[in-house]
């Protein structure tokens, strides 16, 4: 990985976003895949246990708070750019929830991350990840993050268009 890459992610920080996914859903989300999101993504930098079943679990350097222009700061709601980049690079599972952990991507990294195997910094993002599913689990969910108002702002699945694919996808077949 490039110098410039490496320090495009030295500032990363991980978010929260909780929903429920169709098992058809969260299927499309394996290991190495790269996908854009074609509209602000929302999550928090809040943790907390689950909300939702599922979580998409994202580590970035390039999410914006915007505490100070929401109605609701207590949400902790930060959002993506139009247009971002997100690498699936874990998963996990329990018997009642699954985090899907996505790497997001700068535009002008993106041909050093279309390789089927993790990096050793994908990898070290993925274990922290896993950590932090493990605490999700033994911890109870943020009260600001269980209102009607603040899930119904997740409820689209990151990516993906209303027939159930990406927007647009790179992925390998391993």
């Amino acid at each position: 990985m490039s110098p410039e890459a490496q320090a495009a992610f030295a500032e990363c920080g991980a978010f929260y976003r909780d929903t429920v996914l169709p098992t058809t859903i969260l299927s499309l989300y394996k290991t190495g895949t790269l996908f854009r999101e074609l509209t602000f993504c929302d999550a928090t930098y809040k943790f907390g246990g689950f909300a939702a079943a599922d979580r998409y679990l994202i580590i970035s350097a390039n999410a914006h708070c915007i505490d100070e222009l929401s109605e609701h700061p207590e949400w902790g709601l930060c959002v993506w750019q139009t247009g971002s980049i997100f690498k699936v690079i874990g998963h996990h599972q329990s018997d009642r929830h699954s985090q899907i952990t996505l790497l997001e991507v700068p535009e002008e990294f993106l041909d050093e991350f279309l390789t089927p195997d993790l990096s050793e910094m994908e990898q070290y993002f993925s274990r922290g990840a896993e950590e932090q599913f493990q605490a999700a689990l033994q911890t109870e969910a943020l009260e600001e993050h269980q209102t009607r108002l603040w899930l119904d702002r997740l409820i689209f699945p990151v990516g993906v268009d209303d027939d159930g694919h990406f927007f647009e996808c790179w992925h390998h077949s391993n």
